[in-house]
């Protein structure tokens, strides 16, 4: 019995294993056990049956021991155990995609309708001790340990139980589902890089836990064919620790790993995704009852497998990134020893659908909220364009009208028809005709619309619940907690709404078809997040990374690069924080700035032409237009001749839509990816910014800017080396700002240029080019309001508030949540929120029940969490309710047949409950735990009053007085090349406001009201006339002696020098306020000072007298006129300020004196009259060229009147010939008939014409005739005959008369 049971596993086994004999074989038959020993599977086989990734390919499998055991009388509820000791297995990479053999599948028995074995060999459990896994490649080698893995039938709620509830049948579409769990308690992940590569990129480590696996196949009951899969990976939380050189090397074997990959992956996408598309779904008959038909047929929808899907669900990752010592790590001197960065991501979901149809809904995706989710209207907007683009490109005939009979009504007619043989009674149709009208489409439309049809997309979707990047730590004692870098508002997070949401979808067609495709997409959406600027922490990074992306292989594969891109962040918000110069003393200096948004979106396609609204290509010509209207002319103060122009070249190409890419006329894939995507728009809806942290204020957020929406385009090249950057706002841009504000920011701007210095440095180590960036920004006006105490008597400004009480409207500000917010324009700032798709809503000041009092931000208010709170109540009911659930149906359950369908339907209805698959139930169910400690959190801070405005919960009673410069027409450029950075400004006109008393309060209400009241017309038209002020900030970077580029960490020396002019303005005054001013511009530190320039022309300050007088006798003041018509302001660098005239020899080249700009503008002026020379000359040579040609006019056409008149002379001499030929003629006649002729030396008297006797002449001059001598009379008759000259008529005397 024994040897013929070993007989038949050698015949089966040998088609899968190498070198197989009986002696590896023990067997106990009755016991249902076995064991076998030292296998050598069949590598090219098992390749093609495990249906391996083409760019694969098995080259060795071996297994040192394998036993299973089997219960004969069980084989329905219990599982075969197959036990595998050590597997060892070797994979290579394939350069060119493998080909699937077709004698391969010849081994496998041909598979037939789905039965009892099907089922225990589907309910076999494999576990597996460890798990050798050897991976070559070209570039790199690797090997992967897997430890106690195991394979194991499952319920569908992830439990082990009966095999016959790890399965659910499909009572109408004949289709099976079954289900699996996949687990290993540990995996070792190595890489190291050989070849070239191998002395710079160390090895890479990576060590993983506990990780679980469920799978869900769908099969066909018919053939067993596979259908779909469900593919949900759920590893333990992992840490990572990599330095800059691994991190290179993991990109690296990912970039190896990119091309084979995406050529294997595409080809087997087609193949699958044509059989997919066209798989029957047919119906079976069941000799189930309608019941438990119904209740499969529900537990079969729920897990369902709609199409073929693989999920990543992770926890937590924690990965912790260190530099290596070189050109990845910063030369500051705090990051000298290194540093680390943390970052942490919580609740990540990676989605992948390979083969989901385009024109199909999303529904079924779980955790996906398709109508929540902006990105899938711009998905069907673009498929929607794109078909319309592809219809008109490829048949551009319109659809035709017709007009045809056609026969819609038919009414049946019965009358008796008479027959001899018999008689019937026959029916006949009456066809009623018409004529309609019908739309013919044609052949070619058709085919194109069926091939749309068969789109098909792979979708990668990727989802973070939370994630937080942590400062840098250095190597300090400090024990100090990390800070965050980047973390995510909780407290502004809109209902269930995930902190990142990213989708990247690319499309195809099933099959080996060559037809136009959509471009791919990228869609990013980030919720509230906030970001701290610290100089160390981003310096870190401006090293780090760079050297990390440069093992990037970058492709020239124009397909690969060419992308549809849009990003969009919800209420993003760029925290600068105070340094250790804070002084707490100060209770009106800040702690932080805060520059907020509601949205700021960027992307690389534009709005379509109908749409008014910014990112259009109208939009991106209006800026250009008011950027060239708005800059000073070239190489006038404050330009040069060396500044380079904002506007690119490819900006106007861009804007009058010819820069489109030429794909010829075939078809391709990529025949409509036609429009250029290298320039980007940004736009930021609105832009604000508020002081927090000032005790003053009570901790609460005091405006800088004001709502104020942003556009900017922008062009790079050189992958990011070389920017341009044009932008402008609309309306006015408010300010504020105070004395202690004032300090805050220029400590703030000490950080940035030290932040810059530091970047430029760094930016010269990695390459000798330090790229190019240019920035243009138009600003239609600006109005800066500076906060200066009173000087009214008995009103100056109480700077401690713990002294004023709350009145009454403060309270019910609270509760009401006034819109009068310190916050500026708020309504406006909330309106870009109100556009998203998330639920966000801004109370207005409605009474709202005291429980429902919303949680609020700075100057927001959210909604969701009254929904969220809801959400939450029925999470926790729905939780006690499956606690309380009766266990009864568990007990129905085990009395039921076991080999009934019954058993299986009752089972399945007793353990299922309504959510759908186990694995994504779990891993949301971790998230909302985590959730609700947030909730708490929210709910906790939002009983606090120090959560409202400033306005609501707090108003100050105290009076201040402001000062306003408004600017109008400004124009900005920030150039920076090698090494040489400028600033240029340009203001067309400065006036002045001011206020010397008004309440704190009151300020703030009109301040936030005033950008409203704004209107294109208070801008004013654009004159000829030259800017008013115009400012010049200049930074040389100087050459680095041999001492500093041997010193670590030395930065390189800068020349800073600041020009300005200041011409034609009409000032006014107070006193009072020009000395608050000089007080205003204190700082608290010694600074080194700045080569300073200013040239003043005509310029007229009113000063008007207002400080109370010291004495009742005095005389009432008088205001002060200072008339200042030309006049130079210097500073060295010394600090000595120079007063004077402006001298003719400057010693810098961009200092413009009064003198220097006369001899600029005599200059200019020579300049332009060589030029007028030049062009009068040219001028002058064509008159002559012209009165030349004048000339030979009027010659050709006297010649042509001569040759006119010589004609009809011509005419008129011919007719004369004929005349005289007559004569002759009758003369002779007469000779003829007297018979005699003239004697020698006898005059002839002729009758000539009038006209000819001009032209006779004798040949001979006058003399008598000899008797010898002929009688010859010489006529001359020009132009009678080519080549004859004269007439000759000639009488001899031998003649005889008659012959004469």
């Amino acid at each position: 019995m024994v040897t013929i049971i070993k007989n038949q596993l050698l015949k089966h086994l040998s088609r899968y294993t190498k070198n197989l004999n009986p002696e590896q074989i023990s067997l106990s038959a009755l016991r249902g056990s076995g064991e076998l020993q030292d296998l050598t599977l069949d590598e090219d086989l098992l390749t093609d049956l495990l249906e391996l990734p083409g760019w694969v390919r098995l080259t060795s499998a071996r297994c040192n021991r394998a036993s299973f055991r089997i219960q004969w009388t069980k084989l329905k509820t219990v599982p075969i155990v197959l036990n595998l000791d050590e597997v060892h297995i070797s994979l290579e990479v394939c350069t060119e995609p493998r080909v699937m053999k077709p004698g391969a599948g010849g081994a496998m028995p041909i598979p037939g309708k789905y039965s009892y074995i099907h089922k225990v060999i589907d309910g076999i459990s494999v576990a597996v001790n460890q798990v050798q896994i050897n991976f070559k490649c070209d570039a790199f080698t690797s090997s992967v340990q897997i430890s106690r893995v195991t394979v194991e039938s499952r319920t569908p709620e992830g439990k082990k139980g009966d095999l016959r509830l790890t399965r659910i049948k499909c009572p109408d579409t004949g289709q099976l589902l079954i289900f699996k769990e996949l687990e290993w308690q540990s995996a070792r992940i190595e890489a190291k890089a050989h070849g070239a590569a191998a002395a710079s990129l160390p090895p890479l480590r990576l060590l993983l836990g506990t990780t679980y696996c469920r799978i869900v196949i769908k099969k066909r009951l018919s053939d067993c064919a596979v259908l779909g899969s469900r593919l949900v990976l759920r590893p333990e939380p992992v840490a990572w620790a990599l330095t800059d050189g691994q991190l290179r090397a993991a990109l690296a074997c990912g970039a190896a790993l990119a091309g084979p990959v995406k050529r294997a992956t595409e080809m087997a996408t087609r193949t699958k995704a044509a059989h997919k598309i066209e798989e029957p779904r047919e119906q079976i008959q069941t000799r189930s009852s309608s019941s438990e038909r119904d209740i499969l047929a529900r537990m079969f929808a729920k897990h369902d497998v709609r199409e073929t899907s693989y999920h990543l669900l992770a926890p937590r990752i924690d990965l912790h990134l260190c530099d290596d010592p070189g050109l990845g790590r910063s030369e500051m001197p705090q990051l000298a020893n290194g540093g680390a960065l943390q970052v942490t991501l919580v609740s990540m979901q990676c989605d992948l659908f390979p083969y989901h149809k385009a024109s199909a809904d999303r529904r079924h995706w779980r955790g996906y909220r398709e109508a929540a989710t902006p990105h899938s209207q711009w998905l069907s907007q673009a498929l929607s364009s794109f078909c319309t683009t592809l219809l008109e490109t490829l048949d551009p005939r319109p659809i035709i009208q017709t007009n045809k009979p056609s026969q819609h009504e038919t009414k049946p007619s019965q009358e008796p028809v008479s027959n001899k043989e018999n008689h019937r009674t026959t029916t006949t149709p009456t066809t009623t005709t018409t004529t309609t009208t019908t739309t013919q489409v044609s052949p070619t439309r058709t085919r194109i619309l069926q091939q749309l049809g068969r789109l098909m997309t792979t979708c990668l979707v990727l989802r973070i619940e939370d994630f937080t990047v942590y400062k840098v730590s250095t190597g300090s004692k400090s024990r100090e907690a990390p800070r965050p870098l980047v973390s995510a508002e909780k407290a502004t997070l809109p209902g269930d709404a995930g902190l990142l949401h990213a989708e990247l979808t690319f499309f195809y067609y099933p099959g080996d078809i060559c037809f136009p495709v959509p471009a791919p997409k990228l869609y990013v959406q980030l919720s509230p997040v906030r970001v701290s600027v610290d100089v160390t922490s981003l310096l870190w990074l401006t090293a780090f990374l760079p050297h990390v992306g440069a093992a990037v292989v970058h492709t020239d594969d124009d397909s690969s690069s060419y992308m549809d891109v849009r990003a969009e962040a919800i209420m993003p918000k760029i925290v600068l924080e105070a340094g250790p110069e804070h002084v707490s003393q100060q209770r009106d200096r800040p702690k932080e700035l805060q520059i907020c948004t509601a949205r700021a979106t960027i992307t690389n396609i534009r709005e379509s032409p109908r749409a008014n609204t910014a990112g259009t290509r109208a939009d991106l010509a209006c800026i250009i237009a008011s950027i060239r209207e708005r800059a000073p002319p070239r190489g006038k103060f404050p330009t040069s001749t060396q500044d380079m122009d904002p506007v690119h070249e490819n900006f106007v190409l861009h804007a009058e839509h010819l820069d489109d890419i030429d794909r010829g006329t075939a078809i391709s894939p990529e025949l409509l990816w036609r429009e250029n995507r290298s320039i980007w728009c940004a736009r930021v809806e609105p832009l604000w910014a508020d002081f927090c942290g000032a005790r003053a204020t009570n901790y609460k957020p005091s405006p800088l800017l004001d709502a104020t929406p942003l556009t900017a385009w922008i062009y790079q090249e050189d992958g990011f080396s070389r920017i341009w950057v044009i932008a402008r706002t609309s309306g006015l841009s408010g300010l504020q700002l105070h004395h202690y504000q004032l300090l805050f920011l220029m400590r703030q701007l000490e950080r940035i240029s030290e932040l810059t210095t530091w970047m430029a440095h760094q930016a010269s180590r990695l390459e000798d080019d330090q790229g190019t960036m240019v920035v243009g920004l138009v600003v239609p006006a600006v109005e800066l309001t500076l906060v200066l105490p009173t000087n009214c008597p008995g009103q100056e400004s109480s700077r401690d508030l713990d002294s004023v009480p709350l009145d009454s409207s403060s309270l019910n500000d609270m509760k009401l949540g006034s819109e009068a917010t310190m916050a500026p324009s708020m309504l406006d700032r909330d309106s870009g929120v109100l556009a998203t798709q998330a639920s966000v809503e801004v109370f207005c000041s409605q009474p709202l029940p005291a429980e429902e009092i919303p949680p609020s931000s700075p100057g927001l208010s959210f909604g969701g969490f009254t929904s969220m709170r809801r959400g939450l109540t029925s999470l926790v009911s729905s939780i006690d309710s499956a606690l309380t659930r009766d266990d009864g149906r568990s007990d129905a359950a085990s009395t039921a047949s076991s080999d009934s369908d019954r058993y299986v339907v009752v089972g399945l209805a007793a353990e299922s409950p309504d959510d759908a698959d186990v694995a994504f139930r779990e891993f949301e169910h971790g998230r909302l735990s985590s959730g609700v400690e947030v909730a708490a959190e929210v709910m906790e801070r939002s009983s606090s009053p120090s959560d409202h405005s400033i306005t609501s919960s707090c108003k100050r009673r105290d009076v201040i007085s402001t000062c306003t410069i408004r600017l109008n027409g400004i124009h900005v450029v920030q150039q920076s090349n090698a090494g040489t950075t400028s600033m240029r400004l340009a203001a067309d006109d400065v006036k002045l406001d001011e206020c010397p008393a008004i309440p704190w309060d009151e300020f703030q209400n009109k301040f936030s009201m005033r950008a409203r009241a704004w209107s294109d017309l208070d801008e004013g038209e654009k004159t000829g006339d030259a800017p008013k002020v115009t400012l010049r900030l200049l930074r040389t970077e100087l050459p680095r002696t041999e001492e500093e580029k041997r010193t670590p960490g030395a930065l390189a020396r800068a020349s800073e020098l600041l020009e300005g002019q200041i011409r034609c303005l009409n000032l006014s005054l107070g006193m009072s306020t020009a000395l608050a001013l000089s007080e205003f511009i204190e700082d608290e530190v010694i600074a080194p000072p700045m080569p300073l320039e200013v040239l003043i022309e005509n310029l007229k300050l009113h000063l008007i007298e207002d400080r109370p007088t010291r004495s009742i006798s005095s005389p009432p003041p008088q205001p002060l006129d200072l008339n200042l018509s030309t006049i130079k302001l210097s500073r060295d660098s010394s600090g000595v300020v120079h007063l004077g005239p402006p001298t003719i020899d400057e010693p810098s080249p961009e200092t413009t004196s009064p003198q220097q700009s006369i001899a600029d503008e005599v200059q200019r002026l020579n300049e332009e009259n060589e030029e007028l020379k030049k062009r009068l000359a040219t001028l002058n040579r064509i008159a002559e060229d012209n009165r030349e040609l004048r000339a030979k006019l009027e010659e050709a056409s006297v010649l042509r009147q001569c040759a006119h008149a010589a004609q009809q002379e011509a005419e008129r001499l011919l007719a004369d010939k004929h005349d005289l030929l007559q004569t002759v003629s009758v003369l002779k006649d007469h000779f003829v008939a007297r018979g005699s002729a003239p004697a020698a030396g006898t005059a002839v008297s002729i009758a000539l014409p009038a006209a000819l006797t001009t032209d006779c002449r004798p040949l001979t001059p006058p003399q008598m005739l000899q008797d010898e001598d002929p009688v010859i009379l010489e006529i001359m008759m020009p132009v009678l005959t080519p080549g004859v000259d004269y007439i000759g008529l000639y009488i001899p005397n031998t003649v005889d008369p008659v012959e004469q």
